[in-house]
């Protein structure tokens, strides 16, 4: 029987899907053990959102890459949110499981919508993205950082000491954890509220020339997700987005051989929005990427992005964007993407 090492974070949402993607695999795979290694990453080690947003990207990540690189485990399965958009020499993605609900939810301590809370009602989140578009949307509300997995989150939401009107999460999480629990959850619509790059996918994450383990994971890879998760995560890479700006991008695929991918960028204070699409053939995700690129930075987004960065990180990120916008434009295939705006 081949055995196979299976890298996770050890929060209870990560190992939760990651049996998951096991038990799938258990089933088409019956000759294989899977084999769960918890590891803890530096990002489970920082306890406050503004320090975790200061220490870059991949935190969630990086031992689990290094003990797949140093073969202590075979395979990684992540949250496609948290890995970078340029994986490690030698790594790969070798498969990407059909996507989860990607929106964004809204837990309250009591019965009411988001919209219908009182003026100043303090609702936490973690992510910049939310609270900038939440802010646009409900300017009467105020917004609360929270650090913490999805169920110490829960845990403060339901302390009764606590100053919490409610929380926003992302459906997948509350979905996986929870399966079965029911806890009540107001849906956010997602052309609104536009979830990050990645969100409710996984990845399932390998050595590049481990050809053996890919072939176990391809039953599991699914092309449509793939390619929308390709979009959005190359317009992240090209706007340099991630945990530390307030920027959405989520893509959906038709029947047709389309995907129509979907960005919002909003200012820290929530005045200043930026919410396009552009659709094109579901084989160009990255055509479809650099065309939306354009629209938002004639829209404003270059501005936007360098208010909510470090003031000395501004010049060199602007004239590398802007080299690297040239370069492109130069190679753009023609006629593959379409706007519709």
């Amino acid at each position: 029987m081949t055995t196979l090492k299976v890298g996770t974070r050890a929060s209870a949402l990560a190992l939760a899907q990651t049996e998951q993607v096991l038990k799938q695999l258990r089933g088409i795979h019956p000759n294989v053990k899977f084999v769960v290694v918890p590891i803890r990453t530096a990002g489970d080690r920082i306890t406050s959102a503004a320090e975790l947003r200061a220490a870059g990207k991949g935190l969630f990540v990086k031992e689990i890459e290094r003990a797949l690189l140093s073969r202590k485990i075979s395979f990684a399965v992540h949250s496609m949110k948290d890995l970078p958009s340029e994986l490690p020499e030698g790594l790969a993605i070798g498969a990407v499981p059909e996507r989860e609900d990607a929106s964004d939810v809204f837990i309250g301590r009591n019965a009411v919508p988001i919209e219908r809370l009182p003026p100043r009602s303090q609702v936490g989140t973690s992510s910049l993205r939310r609270q900038a578009i939440l802010r646009s949307l409900l300017p009467h509300l105020e917004y609360v950082e929270m650090k913490g997995n999805l169920d110490t989150r829960l845990e403060k939401l339901k302390n009764p000491r606590g100053t919490l009107a409610g929380i926003v999460v992302a459906a997948a999480g509350l979905k996986r954890l929870y399966p079965e629990n029911g806890i009540p959850a107001q849906t956010l619509p997602r052309e609104k509220v536009v979830p990050a790059a990645g969100q409710g996918a996984l990845a399932l994450e390998l050595r590049d020339r481990d050809e053996a383990t890919r072939k176990i994971l391809a039953p599991l890879h699914h092309a449509a997700t793939a390619a929308c998760v390709e979009a959005e995560r190359e317009l992240q890479r090209r706007l340099e987005g991630g945990c530390q700006v307030p920027l959405g991008a989520h893509a959906e695929a038709s029947d047709d051989g389309v995907i129509r991918l979907t960005a919002c960028l909003a200012s820290l204070d929530g005045r200043r929005v930026v919410r396009e699409s552009q659709s094109g053939m579901i084989d160009d995700p990255k055509g479809v990427a650099e065309a939306l690129e354009t629209i938002l930075v004639s829209r404003g987004a270059r501005e936007i992005l360098d208010a909510c960065r470090p003031r000395a990180a501004r010049p060199k990120a602007r004239a590398h964007r802007n080299g690297q916008a040239r370069r492109s434009s130069r190679s753009r295939p023609k006629g593959r993407a379409r706007s519709r705006r």
